[in-house]
């Protein structure tokens, strides 16, 4: 998303640990605790100590809204358990404009169906199944046989994975 946004890679490098070097020039250092949730092997390596950039910063004069931004600060989050998930980015109020009935594609067509959601997709975080999924798209899940007021998730590790 960054990358589509300043039209080039938003950590170049040339090896995993120049690559390294320009995450902590955007991130900044990250700390002890985030290194070890990241690897408990190099808890003990010791990175220079470098301020995060502002966002501002990163993407200067480009055009950015403060929920792009938003979205992909807690998307480059070091902490694995703090970083959002793939589900809780799609919920995101970055992606509300898709989630409008009235919304189409720059060529005036209609959107195609993004909330076509499985009742194991709807599982993982049925807490994020009302922002997800918008009044006007919950008829196509009905035909489908889901009930959003009334879904009861499956338990993944019942579920089928084809």
């Amino acid at each position: 998303m960054a990358e589509l946004i300043l039209g080039q890679p938003l950590f170049p490098g040339e090896s995993g640990v120049d690559q390294l070097v320009e995450i902590i020039k955007v991130l900044g250092t990250p700390s002890r605790e985030q290194i070890k949730a990241m690897n408990q092997n190099y808890t003990e390596y010791k990175f220079p100590q470098i301020k995060p950039c502002s966002w501002a910063k990163v993407f200067r004069s480009r055009t950015t809204t403060p929920e792009s931004i938003d979205l992909l600060g807690k998307l480059l989050e070091y902490t694995p358990t703090v970083r959002l998930t793939a589900l809780e980015g799609m919920a995101h109020e970055f992606f509300d404009e898709l989630r409008k009935e009235e919304t189409k594609l720059v060529t005036g067509k209609e959107l195609p169906n993004l909330f076509d959601f499985s009742p194991l997709e709807l599982s993982i975080k049925p807490e994020l199944n009302r922002n997800l999924v918008p009044s006007h798209a919950e008829s196509a899940l009905r035909a489908k046989g889901i009930e959003l007021e009334t879904f009861k998730p499956i338990k993944i590790e019942h579920a089928v994975l084809n």
